[in-house]
């Protein structure tokens, strides 16, 4: 239908995806023509330029920005397109795939007889401190039959350095990189020429426990991992070749993961500074004064080896329970809210309901914050089953207990719903626990069936109405898209992404409906990525081949970089984030079951953070 204003001197036709119209209908002036220019004949800038100049003025200023907006969508949506599995861990140009490191010229050498500089108690940024190049301070430590490595090391800083490693036959890495990995190409040619063929874990041990997650691929199958260690010492260093053949990454063949398991290093001493510099201890930390860490950002910290006697109260009991003594601590910031043995218990008067949605990582981390807000030393022993989990605290710590496999879902005690709560609630949600009302199609979800009833709910579906109760909602995403094909996984990093937008697209619409049913936005948190144990090949079986199972720390470090893209990129949306890949790493080799981290450091780590980012005491910094 074509609609005339008398008071605009323009009609807009109706356009098809070919053409655009334009009927100029310049009432004072005599030429009174159609113009009707073929997008697909211009630059789309051009078009919209070049027909600009008929036009008078009121409507030049409106096309002009109109063109703009179009160009900038279109470009915006190409580059999120591209950009679906760009890593910010690497720098890339997420619409070109093209390197975008910086230049960083070789560290020279300081005077003669001078000391390297100790550690600092400060986060650093991993991406910079990965483009840093000390080649003129390198060693040979280990030559093998198909890879050699070398240790680079700051001349100047303690603990700071990058190992390189050489695939030494040139025609099987040309072999390998001839192999199409991708559906798309350019993000085959990225994955060749950033992350390499070849998959490896290096771990540090001794005054801290370190599993560096920044990698690149320099080009032929050498391969640089960059470190930093905040603690001085003795450490010894481990590196095993995982995957070669880009097993750990590739997406096109519907296979099991085929891995390698090949140790290149085993235990290598390394010496960081312990003749000058003075090691950093839990009790020395605690005593800084530091500011509270962001809430939104990530926290970055380091676990430390814990030492007897100047172990910190509620770190003994953690290294007791687990016997791997370290203890994470964030570097340069600190948390708030730890809850520790009933440390925070009058936050709970703050009336805050919270829900975990998620997969079996999230619910062991549901089971140790339980554990945490109960007051409890009591450590979960082992992966408990599927299902539903509800528990209330209260100020009163006589009332609190954390929840057991045993107990019957807990509910409100009636003498708490009969009055005004002041009590913390947290529920896990069991079934629902794998986002499906998320990730799911609106069309015939009935979850997004909305009722147009009048009221203080009109217009809002069963999603909002499920989630109104609660104030904060912490979830993930990822392990099983990564899964095996029977278990619905195997998704290219692409459709992961989109997965992640859709999610992100549906909190938005579900935070602005809130105030509909007369609630603030929630406190929305993003659990993070979890790493994965190494799958060892004496596990791969018959059913392990069918299972076809994809999971592995370098698809999962890919992952994680691409969600928080995702989530950080989503800046009205304010998710709060968790780095768990970066704290699970460190104890890939500590698994208990094979797939989890109860009963090792990262999980109390975990759960440091998500108090700190879920806020009970309602801390009005930062």
């Amino acid at each position: 239908m074509n609609r005339e204003d008398p008071e605009n001197p323009c009609t807009i036709m109706a356009a098809d995806a070919d053409t655009i119209e334009v009927l100029v209908t310049a009432k004072n002036k005599s030429n009174n023509e159609a113009y009707s220019p073929k997008m697909s004949d211009l630059h789309p800038l051009d078009s919209f330029v070049g027909l600009q100049h008929q036009l008078p003025s009121r409507f030049k200023v409106f096309f002009v920005t109109l063109a703009f907006i179009a160009v900038a969508y279109v470009a915006f949506f190409a580059s999120s397109l591209s950009a679906s599995t760009a890593s910010l861990s690497r720098n890339v140009d997420s619409a070109n795939y093209t390197r975008t490191r910086s230049l960083v010229a070789p560290e020279t050498a300081p005077p003669n007889d001078t000391l390297k500089s100790c550690p600092k108690w400060e986060a650093f940024d991993v991406k910079k401190q990965g483009d840093k190049d000390f080649s003129s301070s390198c060693k040979l430590v280990k030559q093998l039959p198909n890879f050699e490595v070398t240790l680079c090391q700051s001349m100047r800083e303690c603990g700071q350095g990058y190992f390189l490693i050489k695939r030494l036959d040139l025609a099987k890495c040309n072999a390998f990189m001839a192999r199409s990995i991708a559906w798309e190409p350019k993000f085959d040619a990225w994955m060749k020429k950033e992350i390499g063929p070849d998959a490896f874990v290096i771990t540090f041990s001794g005054p801290q426990r370190l599993a560096p997650s920044d990698w690149r691929h320099m080009g032929d199958c050498l391969y640089k991992h960059p470190y930093r260690l905040t603690n001085t010492g003795n450490y010894t260093v481990s590196i095993m070749h995982t995957h070669d053949n880009f097993e750990a990454l590739q997406e096109r063949e519907r296979t099991w993961q085929r891995v390698v398991n090949q140790p290149l290093l085993e235990n290598h001493p390394l010496d960081v500074c312990s003749g000058h510099c003075t090691p950093f201890y839990t009790d020395e930390v605690e005593k800084m004064v530091l500011p509270v860490c962001d809430r939104f950002k990530a926290a970055h910290g380091v676990f430390l080896g814990s030492v007897e006697g100047r172990m910190l109260e509620r770190e003994k009991y953690k290294v007791e329970n687990y016997k791997i003594p370290y203890y994470w601590v964030p570097l340069g910031c600190k948390f708030d809210q730890l809850f520790e043995l009933g440390s925070d218990n009058d936050c709970h008067n703050k009336n805050h309901s919270i829900k975990f949605f998620g997969d079996s990582q999230v619910r062991v981390s549901w089971d140790i914050t339980d554990r945490r807000l109960s007051g409890t030393k009591e450590p979960l022993k082992n992966n408990v089953r599927e299902g539903g989990r509800a528990n209330f605290y209260f100020g009163d710590a006589s009332k609190n207990k954390h929840w057991l496999e045993s107990d019957p879902e807990r509910v409100e005690p009636a003498w708490e719903r009969d009055r005004a709560p002041r009590r913390t609630r947290l529920e896990f949600a069991g079934r629902d626990g794998h986002l499906g009302w998320f990730s799911a199609d609106y069309m015939h979800n009935p979850e997004y069936e909305r009722e147009g009833h009048s009221g203080a709910e009109a217009e809002t579906n069963g999603i909002d109405r499920k989630l109104k109760v609660f104030d904060s909602i912490l979830f993930n995403t990822g392990m099983w898209p990564m899964s095996g094909i029977r278990d619905g996984g195997h998704f290219t990093a692409a459709r992961y992404r989109a997965m992640l937008f859709w999610i992100a697209e549906s909190l938005m619409e579900i935070q602005h409906r809130r105030p509909t049913m007369k609630r603030e936005p929630l406190t929305l948190v993003w659990h993070g990525l979890s790493a994965f144990p190494l799958t060892k090949a004496k596990d791969i079986d018959g059913d392990a081949k069918k299972r076809k199972d994809w999971r592995n720390p370098y698809r999962l470090k890919l992952w994680s970089d691409i969600a928080d893209e995702v989530f950080a990129g989503h800046y009205s949306l304010r998710v709060r984030r968790i780095n768990s890949f970066d704290m699970t790493l460190p104890f890939i080799f500590d698994s208990p079951d094979g797939g989890h981290f109860y009963m090792t450091p990262a999980v109390e780590a975990e759960t440091d953070e998500i108090l700190h980012k879920l806020n009970i005491c309602e801390a009005t910094f930062p």
